[in-house]
């Protein structure tokens, strides 16, 4: 697999703090989010929290936006994370190049995107 140089923007997320620390997450409406996992997107394995650094902000009262990069020590490569965190437990992103919005359920067809973003309510 060809791996791609960094860029600035990867090199300045990592510098942040871990996603991890900056969550919980929680909303007037008493919804939360806890925990964020991200995947990479070479070798598929879950990045530890030590290497998934970067931005968790409040973009509006019902919406919390995660930019972040994580470095995969299995492969060494970096995979970009951008995602909006809702009040209605739903998630957003871009995907193919749109924006899209899905809206986890506790059925196998979504234990993907549950264990990518392990949301509790």
């Amino acid at each position: 697999m060809s791996r791609k140089k960094p860029t600035q923007r990867d090199l300045d997320l990592l510098a942040m703090s871990s996603i991890a620390s900056q969550l919980p997450v929680r909303f007037e409406n008493k919804t939360a989010w806890h925990v964020f996992a991200g995947e990479c997107r070479g070798c598929k394995q879950t990045i530890p929290d030590e290497h998934l650094r970067g931005a968790v902000t409040r973009t509006a009262q019902w919406c919390f936006t995660i930019e972040a990069s994580g470095y995969c020590p299995e492969c060494r490569s970096i995979t970009r994370f951008l995602l909006r965190l809702h009040a209605d437990l739903t998630a957003s992103g871009p995907m193919n190049g749109l924006w899209q919005t899905w809206k986890p359920k506790r059925k196998a067809g979504f234990a993907w995107l549950l264990r990518f973003l392990k949301l509790t309510r």
